[in-house]
C-alpha cells in the first residue's frame, strides 16, 4: 500500500480516470526492477526543442552500453538526466531504483562521471586533485588516503602523482579523470568521449580499464562518436538521432540489419572484361565503372570463391572484403552518416 500512496503523492491529486496512467507508471518501475538504470517514455525539452523524445531503455549490471550518435543527438542530455542534473519534462528516470533528482545525493554517490572536459586543476598535482575530490565523498582521512593510493595505481599514475597535472599528456589527464571518477567506488560509470584527444596507445589503455570495470560488475555508459570504440567495448548500443532512439541492440545485430558483407573488386585500370561472362560466373553484382561489388555473406569463405571465379574473366588490381559498420547501420536507419 505504501507504494501506491507514494505514487499518488508524487503525482498530486488525480481523478479516477487517471488511475490507469498511475498503474502504467508503476508498471514502468517494475520493468526496471533489478536494472541499474531505467528510462520510461522520457522526454526532455530545453527551450522549445525536445533534446530527448519518448526514450525508453534499461541498463543492467556488468555491461557496457554505447551511446552513439552525431553531435546534438542528445547523448549529453541523456547523461544529465541520469545524473539528476536535468529533470525530465515527462516520463520517468530511475537509477538503482531511485529518482536521480529527488534522491540526488544517494544517486550521485553511486555514479562516477568523466565529462568531455576533464575539469582538473592544472596547477595542482594528481595527488592534490584527488585529495580535493576525495574530501567530497570520503569522511575518513585515512580511508581517503588509501583509496587515492589505490586509484593512482589503478590508472598507472603512481610514479607521476606529485607532478602538476598541467604537465600531463592528454591521455594521462583522461586517466586521472577516470581515477577521480572511481574514488567513491561507484557502481555506475558515465564516460563522455573518454578517448577524445588521446593517442592510440592511450586509447587502448582506457579501453582496458573499461573492460576491467565491466568484469567487476559495474555498469558503464560510454557516449562516443567513435564507431571503433563502441564496437570494441559495448555489449549493447543505443543509436540516437535528434533525441530519438533509432535502434537499441548489440553491435553484431545492428550491423547485420544494415546489410551484408561484400567483396569489392578493383579491375586493373587498362583492363576490359565481359560483364555478361562475369555475371554468368558470379551471379548478381554491381559495377559503377570502377569497382565490382559482390555480396559475400560468408565473409572470408566467400572471398576465395569469388576471386577464383572472377580471375578468369577480369584482371585484378586489388580486392577488399568489407563488412557493415555501425556508420552503415546509422546511415541505413536514418539516411545520414554519424559524421554529418
Amino acid at each position: 500500500m505504501n507504494r501506491w500512496f507514494y505514487s499518488l503523492g508524487c503525482l498530486g491529486i488525480i481523478k479516477l480516470s487517471n488511475i490507469c496512467w498511475v498503474l502504467y507508471i508503476e508498471k514502468g518501475v517494475a520493468m526496471g526492477k533489478g536494472s541499474v538504470i531505467a528510462l520510461d517514455a522520457v522526454t526532455k525539452v530545453l527551450g522549445k526543442k525536445a533534446r530527448i523524445e519518448n526514450l525508453s531503455f534499461l541498463c543492467e549490471p556488468g555491461k557496457v552500453y554505447g551511446l552513439l550518435g552525431p553531435n546534438g543527438a542528445g547523448k549529453t542530455t541523456l547523461m544529465n538526466l541520469i545524473t539528476g542534473l536535468y529533470r525530465p519534462t515527462s516520463g520517468m528516470v530511475r537509477v538503482l531504483g531511485l529518482d536521480p533528482v529527488r534522491d540526488a545525493r544517494k544517486v550521485r554517490r553511486e555514479i562516477g562521471l568523466v565529462p568531455q572536459e576533464t575539469s582538473l586543476y592544472p596547477e595542482l598535482s594528481a595527488l592534490e586533485n584527488l585529495r580535493f575530490h576525495a574530501a567530497l565523498y570520503l569522511n575518513d582521512s585515512r580511508a581517503a588516503a588509501r583509496r587515492i593510493e589505490e586509484v593512482l595505481e589503478l590508472v598507472d599514475l603512481s610514479d607521476r602523482a606529485k607532478d602538476p597535472v598541467g604537465a600531463y599528456s592528454g591521455g594521462m589527464k583522461r586517466r586521472l579523470a577516470l581515477g577521480r571518477a572511481m574514488l567513491a567506488n561507484p557502481r555506475i560509470l558515465l564516460l563522455d568521449e573518454p578517448t577524445l584527444g588521446v593517442d592510440v596507445q592511450g586509447t587502448h589503455r582506457i579501453w582496458d580499464y573499461v573492460r576491467r570495470f565491466k568484469d567487476e560488475g559495474r555498469t558503464v555508459l560510454i557516449s562516443t562518436n567513435v564507431m571503433a570504440e563502441a564496437d570494441a567495448l559495448a555489449d549493447e548500443i543505443l543509436l540516437l538521432d535528434h533525441g530519438r532512439k533509432v535502434r537499441f541492440g548489440t553491435p553484431k545485430t545492428l550491423k547485420a540489419e544494415a546489410g551484408t558483407t561484400v567483396v569489392r573488386i578493383f579491375p586493373a585500370p587498362d583492363s576490359r572484361f565481359d560483364e555478361s561472362a562475369l555475371r554468368e560466373r558470379l551471379g548478381d553484382f554491381s559495377f559503377d565503372g570502377e569497382v565490382i561489388v559482390v555480396e559475400a555473406p560468408g565473409g572470408e569463405a566467400d572471398l576465395a570463391r569469388i576471386l577464383g571465379l572472377a580471375e578468369g574473366v577480369v584482371r585484378l588490381a586489388g580486392v577488399e572484403l568489407r563488412r557493415p559498420t555501425l556508420d552503415d547501420a546509422f546511415l541505413a536507419f536514418t539516411g545520414r552518416s554519424l559524421r554529418d
